[in-house]
Order: C-alpha cells, then sequence, then structure tokens
C-alpha cells in the first residue's frame, strides 16, 4: 500500500454538488483540503435537470451564496434562462430558477476547484474510512493508497450500491456510464456498522431538438427583466447576454395508455425497484398509477446547453423500456417525430440514516465523519450543495478546534432541511418546499444576504473586501425600513457593489409591506432562540429522566438532541416533557457546578 506523505486535515469523498462545496468551504477556512472523486471530467456534473433553484430550492441557492458558496456564481455564469417561480404571490415565496450550460457550469466548478488555494483533487476511488479507536484517521482507496486525514465528508450521491433500471432491464451504475461505488457501499455497512436505507430517484429521456415542431408548444420566454441567482453577478453585464427559451407541452390520452398498457414491463412496478423514491418527483407512470382522473400532465422542455440540441424533458421522468418510452415520445403533440439520445431511468442506491447525524452533520457513530448530500436521504443539487457547506465549515472547525456552526430554522432554508434530517429521519427522498419552513416570512430569497452574510465575514467564508461594502448595505437597508421617504446622498451610493441602492430600497419596501407578519416572526422566531440556546449538557441523558412518556424517552434515546430546542421538535415529544427536561437540565447543571466547587 502506498502511503500518502501529506496529511489532510479534510478529505472530502466525491466531487458532485456537495462535495464541491464541502471542499471549497474547508479549503476557505484554512484547512488542508483532498477531494478524492471517481472521475474528474464529471465533477460537478448535473446529472439529472440542467437547472438550478426553483421553490425553496431557489432561497437555498441563495443562502450558499450569501455564505460564501460557489453554486451561485457559477449557474448565473452558466445561465441560459432565468425564471421567478411564484411571482402572483407573496415574495415570500418568489423563488429563482436558472437553466444552465450544463458543460459551463461543469467545468466552470472544475476551475474554481482548480484554482482554490489549501484544495488539491485527486482522481480515485475511496474504498474504506479507516479509523483508529473508533476515530475516523484516513481513507483507503481502490488503488491501494492510503490518505492520512483528521477528517473525513461523505457527499457519494447515488454511487453507494447503485443500480440502474430501464424497464426490466437492471445494470450496476452509480450514474448512467459509471460505476457504483461498491467496496465503499459495503464498508459503511459491515466496517463502519452504519445505519443504511435504500432509496429510488430517476431521470427522464433526453431527445434531440431536430425532431421537435416547436408550433405545438408554448414558449416560455427568460425573463426581463431577469433577477441574477448570486448576490455577486453583475445585472448590468448579465443582461447583455444571449438567452434561450423553455417550451411547455402536455401528455395526451395515447400517452396515458401506452403507460397503463405497460404497467407490468416499468421497473417500478414489475417488482425489480425496492426502494423508496420521492413522493414530490414521482415518475410519469407513477403519477398515471396514483391520479388516474387526471388524463393530461404538462412537461416543461428545457435545453441543455448553448451548443447542444438536446432537451430535457421535466415531468417525463421514467424507468419504462426504451420501446416504451419511444412511443411515450411520439404520443405528445410536437414531438411525434423526435429521437431519443439519452433513455431515462431510475436508480437504486444506499444512504445513511440522518438521525445518526448531530446538526452540526457529524456521524454520532464515527467520530470525525461528516455526511453531506444525497448520503442524508435527501434529493437535488440545492438540498447537497447547502449540506455539504455545512458539512466541510464544520469538518474544517472541528480540525481548528472550534465550535461547530449550527443554522437555525429562523435563519436559513438550510437550517430547517438539516434540523428535519437530523431530528424527524427520512422515509422517503426529502425535497425542500417553502411550506417546510415556518418562518418563511423571515427566510425570503431577496435577504438571505442580510441573514447570512455575516455570519460568513465572521467565519472567513466570504474576502475581507466584501466587509465594508456589506456594512454600508446593511445600514442604508435599515435606513430606508425606519424611513422610507429617506434621499440618499452620493457617498452612500459609493462602493456598495454588489450591494446596490435599488436592492436596499426593495428589500425595504418588502419588509415595510409584511412589516406586522413579519414582527410576529421574529417574536416566535426569539423564542425559539431561547430554547435552542439551552444546551443540554454533556453527561446528561433526556432519555433517563423519571415521568416522560414511553414513546418520548424512545425518541431522545434514538436523537440524542444537542439543545432543549431540538428536543422539542422531535414528532412525539410533547411541550410537558419538555418542561420536565428543562428543570432536570437545570437540575443537573447545579449539581454539576457545587461538584466543581467541592
Amino acid at each position: 500500500m502506498f502511503v500518502c506523505p501529506v496529511t489532510y486535515d479534510v478529505v472530502v469523498i466525491g466531487g458532485g454538488h456537495a462535495g464541491c462545496e464541502a471542499a471549497l468551504a474547508a479549503a476557505k477556512l484554512g484547512a488542508k483540503t483532498l477531494l478524492l472523486t471517481q472521475s474528474l471530467d464529471t465533477i460537478a456534473q448535473m446529472s439529472c435537470n440542467p437547472s438550478i433553484g426553483g421553490i425553496a430550492k431557489g432561497q437555498i441557492v441563495r443562502e450558499i451564496d450569501a455564505l460564501g458558496g460557489a453554486m451561485g456564481r457559477v449557474t448565473d455564469h452558466a445561465a441560459l434562462h432565468y425564471h421567478m417561480l411564484n411571482t402572483g404571490k407573496g415574495p415570500a415565496v418568489h423563488s429563482p430558477r436558472v437553466q444552465c450550460d450544463k458543460k459551463i457550469y461543469q467545468f466552470t466548478f472544475k476551475h474554481l476547484l482548480e484554482l482554490q488555494p489549501n484544495l488539491e483533487i485527486m482522481q480515485d476511488e475511496a474504498a474504506q474510512i479507516s479509523t483508529t479507536d473508533g476515530r475516523v484517521n484516513g481513507v483507503v482507496t481502490i488503488r491501494h493508497t492510503f490518505y492520512q486525514t483528521k477528517t473525513v465528508v461523505l457527499t457519494t450521491g447515488t454511487f453507494l450500491g447503485g443500480t440502474i433500471h430501464i424497464g426490466t432491464e437492471l445494470f450496476r451504475g452509480g450514474r448512467y456510464n459509471d460505476m457504483p461505488s461498491d467496496d465503499l457501499a459495503k464498508d459503511l455497512r459491515s466496517g463502519l456498522g452504519l445505519h443504511m436505507v435504500r432509496f429510488k430517484t430517476g431521470t427522464p429521456m433526453r431527445i434531440n431538438a431536430r425532431g421537435l415542431d416547436f408550433s405545438k408548444f408554448r414558449q416560455q420566454p427568460s425573463d426581463d427583466p431577469l433577477q441574477p441567482i448570486s448576490h455577486f453577478t453583475d445585472v448590468n453585464e448579465q443582461k447583455k447576454r444571449h438567452f434561450l427559451s423553455c417550451f411547455i407541452t402536455r401528455t395526451t390520452l395515447a400517452t396515458d395508455k401506452i403507460l397503463r398498457e405497460n404497467f407490468q414491463r416499468s421497473a417500478m412496478y414489475s417488482g425489480n425497484i425496492h426502494g423508496l423514491g420521492p413522493r414530490y418527483c414521482p415518475s410519469v407512470e407513477d403519477k398515471i398509477k396514483k391520479f388516474p382522473e387526471v388524463t393530461s400532465h404538462p412537461l416543461f422542455l428545457e435545453p441543455e446547453g448553448l451548443h447542444t440540441e438536446e432537451y430535457y424533458i421535466q415531468g417525463f421522468s421514467t424507468s419504462m423500456p426504451e420501446d416504451v418510452q419511444r412511443a411515450l415520445i411520439a404520443s405528445v403533440p410536437g414531438m411525434e417525430n423526435a429521437t431519443i439520445t439519452r433513455p431515462g431511468y431510475a436508480i437504486e442506491y444506499d444512504c445513511s440514516d440522518p438521525m445518526d447525524l448531530y446538526p452540526h452533520l457529524e456521524s454520532k457513530l464515527v467520530p470525525g465523519l461528516f455526511m453531506g448530500g444525497q448520503i442524508n436521504g435527501t434529493t437535488g443539487y440545492e438540498e447537497a450543495g447547502g449540506q455539504g457547506l455545512m458539512a466541510g465549515i464544520n469538518a474544517a472547525l472541528q480540525t481548528q478546534g472550534k465550535e461547530p456552526f449550527v443554522l437555525r430554522r429562523d435563519e436559513a432554508y438550510i437550517g430547517v432541511l438539516i434540523d428535519d434530517l437530523v431530528t424527524k429521519g427520512v422515509n422517503e427522498p426529502y425535497r425542500m418546499f417553502t411550506s417546510r419552513a415556518e418562518y418563511r416570512i423571515l427566510l425570503r430569497n431577496d435577504n438571505a444576504d442580510l441573514r447570512l452574510t455575516p455570519h460568513a465575514l465572521r467565519l472567513g467564508l466570504l474576502d475581507e473586501s466584501y466587509r465594508s461594502s456589506f456594512e454600508k448595505y446593511q445600514a442604508l437597508t435599515q435606513k430606508l425600513i425606519e424611513n422610507s421617504s429617506q434621499t440618499i446622498s452620493a457617498d452612500e451610493e459609493i462602493g456598495l457593489f454588489p450591494w446596490t441602492v435599488e436592492k436596499a430600497r426593495t428589500h425595504a419596501d418588502i419588509h415595510q409591506k409584511y412589516a406586522g407578519y413579519y414582527e410576529r416572526n421574529k417574536k416566535d422566531a426569539e423564542k425559539l432562540a431561547e430554547v435552542d440556546a439551552i444546551k443540554i449538557p454533556v453527561g446528561f441523558d433526556p432519555s433517563s429522566v423519571r415521568g416522560l412518556l414511553f414513546e418520548s424517552a424512545q425518541k431522545l434515546r434514538e436523537v440524542k438532541p444537542q439543545t432543549l430546542g431540538q428536543a422539542s421538535r422531535i414528532p412525539g415529544v410533547t411541550p410537558a416533557d419538555i418542561q420536565l427536561l428543562a428543570v432536570h437540565i437545570e437540575r443537573f447543571r447545579r449539581l454539576k457546578h457545587a461538584q466543581q466547587a467541592d
């Protein structure tokens, strides 16, 4: 075995959206970081849809961006089409979505990684997590190379034990044309003893635009005016670029008939797939089965790049055999003569029970092991990126002997996402929605920078050169909130980019419009912060407190909450249980203090 002479602070396994954000964040914080990935040519690959953002997902991207992550900037660089969703509703749920050139996105992200100080990238496959006395100490690869490290961040996506299904045919793969990570999957189950579950996701077929009749589609031009998804993108420069349209059509009764006649040939309904799929992103055959009264479903044609004729068909995910997929395409108006370039498929993969994680995304079972992305039971680039960012930050902070960084539910959608995962667990792939956030009026896409950029500056995730203009923007925004008729002096306008006077006015206007709701949410959030500030002391076992309901004690034992606030959000734990815990926590602290005084 070759032992790498370098000792790393952080080794990130996997080069998808979570892995890229994790590696960049750790390296920015000064940690000696290594990113291990099977192929350098697929770093940050958009394996499914060619878009970033969406309902609640767009807010997550804005949060990643405000925290110094790269997803938003890369998205704007690769943008083909902008669309703000939910504009018919209140600004709390306005969600940006951007179609990207998949290859520009992928190679732009790869180049950022290559340029990042403290970060090395290696094409190799992790086969085993090495431990000493139960704690991570290194990674062994399939090339029998040993990388010594203080922490590991697992961001394996769909590669752990991956199996691809097209109709009744199945073959091994972590993604189409990429091998699965079987050795690591076996090590996590048998070697480390992690609690693994089997999930499933899918992707639609891709088609060649040459055979499409666009006259039968409804055109959806890019937004004008557009709103960049990154705070750091110059909107005036972005307006000079060429953007493409998306198109909308619908399935027909013929589509419905083809699906019904071939249910037994679907991987989902033939019994080949045993993993649980995402309820909120079903395959087209699943839609027909579960909603038989609906005979027509919308389909969205999305361009995959500036220099390709391939289109992605949003809403047409399927694991039907290829001959059925061809018939399905021909049944849709405008696609009668289209040809498939890549068939749709379903993929089953292993993921770890996220209830085995602390809120800072470190494993409760293996100290020094952090996890982010689909391995935690989520689905989506944005959810993966947010978790990867937080896992990378916390892995780096641990190596520096610093306290973990955890976002509360009232601070960010990323906070809601992680709290849901580690407190409630998952019984299907988790997808973020605005409805999951009880403080969504506080968590708008327009104020992500005001909420989170102070954290980024404090931690060192953003360059100090941004501090002056951001603090100036903060003060200006507050000034406009207090008095919208305030005039802005020339001095106040200077040096604000990327935070402009126009942004400050927009934010102030929204804030004033929803001031009553905002204040109510803020008071509720302050109460949440108070209980979240009550940490459960080391050595105190909340499940052993006499008087707790049996179910509550069982759930507390499983979750091992770190704060009273987290304990209060565990399903089955009652307000009476929380009051009892608060009394016993205080009693435990007083007793410990008295013992130390003696």
